[in-house]
Formats: structure tokens, sequence, C-alpha cells
């Protein structure tokens, strides 16, 4: 398997088995089990609470805690799950095409409000 990486926690992926899974239980390639199963995010919370969350896994990765909180506060804002695709309309009001998977971009939240 390539050099892959988690886009939602930046955990390397080594293997097939390591994958998360789509809505029909197919392999999704851009995340792993640990964060993403059956078509969802296993933990719905902020980029900055997974943060929090991620740094408790620091000895695992061969850094401190606040070494690991600098290493995810640089890498998330970069990973799919967290970057916004639509930074312009966001900033602007809503865009109704967003696909963004950020739960704290405006989109998101004006899209939730009318389901």
């Amino acid at each position: 398997m390539e050099n892959k990486i988690c886009e939602s926690c930046g955990m390397p992926i080594t293997s097939v088995e390591e994958l998360g899974t789509n809505k029909d239980g197919s392999i999704n390639n851009d995340y792993c089990k640990y964060c993403y199963l059956l078509g969802e995010f296993k933990d719905k919370v902020s980029m900055e609470e997974y943060i929090e969350r991620c740094s408790e896994y620091s000895e695992q990765a061969g850094m401190t805690k606040e070494e690991m909180k600098e290493h995810c506060q640089k890498l998330f804002p970069t990973l799919k799950r967290w970057k916004c695709t639509c930074d312009l309309e966001c900033a602007s009001g809503y865009n109704p095409n967003c696909t963004c998977a950020n739960p704290e971009c405006h989109c998101t939240e004006k899209r939730n409000e009318q389901e």
C-alpha cells in the first residue's frame, strides 16, 4: 500500500484492514476505521476537540502531548475532513453546494438548520 494517511486524524494507513468503510460496507480510501465506519464519522466533534483527543496518542507517535497538539494544529486544516472546500462562500454566508465535512463550516451549520 502506498504511503497514505487518514484524512481525518492523520494516522499512517499501512494496510487495507485499517481503512474505514462506506455506508454500503465497501472500503473508503480516505479515512481509517477508527475515524470512519459505515459512511459516518465516529466522533462528531470540532477540530479543536479532535486535536485534544488525538493528543492522547502522543506517546504512540513518539511525541509529547504538546508536540502532538502542535503537529495536529498544523496538519488537520489540510486534511479532507477539516478543510473547508468553500472558504469564500462561507465568508459571505451560505453555499448550498458545499461538500465540506468540517462541522465548523458555516455552510454545514446553515444546511443543518434547514433540514
